[in-house]
């Protein structure tokens, strides 16, 4: 790829966080007064139904150490439970509460309404090049990451 392309495309991916409000660390883009890492960390408890620090630690892509922080974060806060694995007593199993579970649904239901006030005035098939695009950059960072340990 051209130089002015990577520029081009580190410039839009700047633009991107900074206009989505990827910086701001305690409200998420729908305005959720929740951080991205306790939402994603709220979405992967409600897919998986229970994980360990370890395990939430792999999905997020963040470091042991991040994802305990966290975790006591949303076990003080009412949105999780720490349980300990009756197969194998020495793991604690995280697991939403009630109100985690109510908590997500509002916040999916709320960035629904998000982004369709973003993007609901364009066509579908720049909605489709818009996922495309996103799911793309992703999938090249998987495999850029492939094989390497993210968070020791």
């Amino acid at each position: 790829m051209p130089p002015f392309l990577l520029a081009e495309l580190r410039d839009s991916v700047q633009l991107f966080i900074r206009r989505f409000g990827l910086l701001e660390q305690t409200v998420t883009p729908c305005g959720y007064a929740l951080s991205l890492s306790q939402v994603f960390a709220l979405q992967e408890l409600e897919t998986a139904r229970a994980l360990s620090v370890t395990e939430l630690a792999d999905r997020l892509k963040l470091e042991r150490s991040s994802v305990s922080r966290l975790a006591d974060g949303l076990v003080k806060a009412g949105f999780v439970d720490r349980q300990v694995n009756e197969t194998n007593r020495r793991e604690v199993r995280l697991t939403l509460t009630d109100k985690g579970v109510r908590t997500i649904g509002n916040v999916r239901r709320q960035s629904i309404g998000y982004y369709e006030s973003v993007i609901g005035h364009l066509t579908d098939d720049d909605k489709r090049r818009i996922a495309d695009g996103f799911r793309l950059f992703a999938e090249a960072l998987e495999r850029r990451d492939a094989g390497k340990d993210v968070h020791p």
